[in-house]
């Protein structure tokens, strides 16, 4: 039950700043924070990260629900198996940025994206928070399953020893 909590926690807080941000900035408006490590501009992506595909709307809605629809699913058959939480934390804030990012494409038709990291290789990308909880979920499942090969590849070499 965490895990949906945890998911639901993502998407509103994610949900709740695009709002902020989209009824409280203009586009190009710019306000740095935090000693200016981190500058809040509002941005539009209509296009999958970097605006890959922004020119095709459609299709980035139909990968991107798609995407959804199959975390969720992983998410649903998971969620009841004992153990795996840090599959389950992974997936939860995957599944919870991912929902966030999907509900703009299809109500407004781009994503909402308002901060840039001030960091020479990445200062000019913009993203939002569900982009930040997908990659740390992202790289939890990567750990997960890694852990997971690691140790079943650790099984086999003991039972060669059998």
């Amino acid at each position: 039950m965490v895990y949906i909590f945890i998911a639901l926690f993502v998407f509103l807080l994610d949900n709740k700043t695009k709002n902020y941000i989209e009824h409280h900035y203009k586009l190009g408006d710019k306000k740095d924070i935090l000693k200016g490590k981190i500058t809040i501009r509002k941005h539009y992506n209509s296009g999958f990260s970097l605006n890959v595909l922004d020119d095709r709307i459609d299709v980035v809605r139909k990968i991107s629900g798609t995407i959804l629809g199959f975390v969720f699913l992983v998410f649903v058959i998971i969620l009841p198996q004992k153990g795996k939480r840090l599959l389950k934390l992974g997936l939860a804030l995957s599944l919870g940025g991912a929902t966030s990012n999907v509900k703009d494409r299809f109500k407004r038709g781009y994503v909402v994206d308002y901060f840039t990291i001030n960091i020479k290789p990445i200062e000019n990308i913009v993203f939002n928070l569900s982009d930040i909880f997908i990659f740390i979920g992202s790289f939890i499942i990567f750990l997960f399953s890694m852990f997971i090969s690691a140790t079943s590849d650790n099984r086999k070499d003991v039972d060669k020893i059998k």
